[in-house]
């Protein structure tokens, strides 16, 4: 169970109607300056090769003040117009993306341009544009940050020079333990964005957070019709992907539902390396009053597949005219004789081999049950908990070690 309240003064939006004056300023300045400098060139001294018309910007002429007469005793004076508040545009979305919140980085609601710190935030838009289709892959287009996806810790992340124990993964907040025993590879469908908080991150996000934070967010329920969506991609190596998701208000008032279900089966370059996923996840919202609300959600995840270790680099001399250049130099050592094979490059006959045993297997079943809610007890107070209970099984069978021979 984790309970927090956090409260805080959100940063004030700069006013758009004196921004617009500093701007008119600065414009009728500029303005002005041409107009002078024009009309001291005078008529005929001011040749354009390109026949254009010559145009004179005058400064605006000062309005003299109204002189207004003193009212007489006990007459009421009359009201000085207030003028119309101008209108604040929504905001839009940018590829900077500076206006989204990520929980990773603050419990106030900051954006992230209000956060001392580097953070990047990627939202379902923009995984689905990007062609995003795991975690992974949204990782490796992250600014700063890899995809260290070994078979024995998949979907393992490196920020700033350090990886898989020193970065945390959460999800929706919540830490599971050390990276390289507990992340999975998941599909994005059911997410609603990706947090990167690079750099220390511990004082947030828990122990180890060295090189910095990945937190997964899962998509929420919406208020309004009901909306639905289908989509199936295949790529050239034979890959499908396909998801259903719905959501938007029930018939009770107050209460909103998310639902997402994922199908996936990812094939890899190289021979047997492939990856099945599978997730199902629902959540409900009810706004039981203006400042109350409460959540329900559970969500299972599974992904099963074949691991591929690497191959395992031979003498150039055995590769001959099959040797990848510029791929692998210097020497190697053998894993099973300690004897040294150089100089040494791979063999591009064997590029595509998956060195492994016939029956090698690895995969995890995930479960979350998430409850909890959010009571705001002003505009600058919310007390919010969220209780959970996460269970997990994962497996690895393979062959870890290989030299060539």
């Amino acid at each position: 169970m984790s309970f927090r309240i956090f409260a805080g003064r959100r940063a004030a939006a700069v006013s758009l109607s004196a921004f617009s004056r500093a701007l008119g300023l600065s414009a009728s300045m500029s303005l002005m300056t041409s107009g002078a400098a024009l009309a001291q060139a005078g008529p005929g001294t001011v040749s354009d090769p390109t026949g254009l018309k010559r145009v004179d910007v005058n400064a605006p002429t000062r309005a003299r003040p109204v002189t207004q007469s003193t009212p007489t005793r006990g007459a009421t004076r009359p009201a000085a117009p207030v003028p119309p508040a101008a209108p604040v545009p929504p905001a839009q979305t940018t590829p900077l993306n500076g206006d989204a919140i990520a929980d990773t980085a603050s419990l106030l609601g900051l954006p992230v341009r209000q956060v001392p710190a580097t953070v990047e935030v990627i939202d379902n838009q923009t995984m689905r544009e990007q062609g995003y289709r795991t975690t992974a892959e949204t990782a490796n287009g992250a600014v700063g940050v890899l995809s260290v996806d070994a078979a024995g810790a998949p979907a393992g992340f490196s920020m700033r020079g350090f990886s898989f124990g020193e970065v945390n993964v959460l999800y929706n907040g919540i830490s599971t333990g050390p990276q390289s025993i507990t992340s999975r590879t998941m599909d994005t469908a059911g997410l609603a964005q990706v947090e990167f908080l690079k750099g220390p991150s511990s004082l947030m996000t828990g122990l180890d957070a060295i090189g910095g934070s990945v937190n997964y967010v899962s998509r929420e329920p919406t208020g309004g019709p009901v909306k639905n969506e289908f989509d199936v991609s295949v790529d050239s190596l034979g890959s499908v992907r396909s998801h259903f998701g719905s959501g938007g208000s029930t018939t009770v008032k107050g209460l909103d539902y998310r639902f997402d279900v994922v199908g996936s089966r990812l094939n890899g370059f190289i021979d047997d390396v492939d990856r099945n996923l599978t997730a199902v996840s629902s959540r409900l919202n009810y706004q039981v009053t203006d400042a109350f609300k409460v959540f329900t959600a559970i969500e299972y995840k599974r992904d099963a597949g074949h691991a591929y270790w690497g191959t395992p680099v031979v003498p150039t001399s055995f590769a001959g005219a099959h040797a990848i250049g510029g791929v692998v130099s210097g020497s190697a050592v053998s894993t099973f004789d300690g004897s040294i094979i150089a100089p040494a490059t791979i063999d591009s006959r064997t590029l595509k081999t998956n060195y492994n045993v016939r029956d090698d297997s690895t995969g995890a079943d995930e479960l979350w049950l998430r409850s909890g809610f959010e009571f705001a007890l002003s505009n600058n107070a919310t007390v919010a908990n969220q209780t959970y209970y996460y269970r997990a099984r994962r497996h690895w069978l393979d062959s870890e070690t290989y030299a060539f021979n």
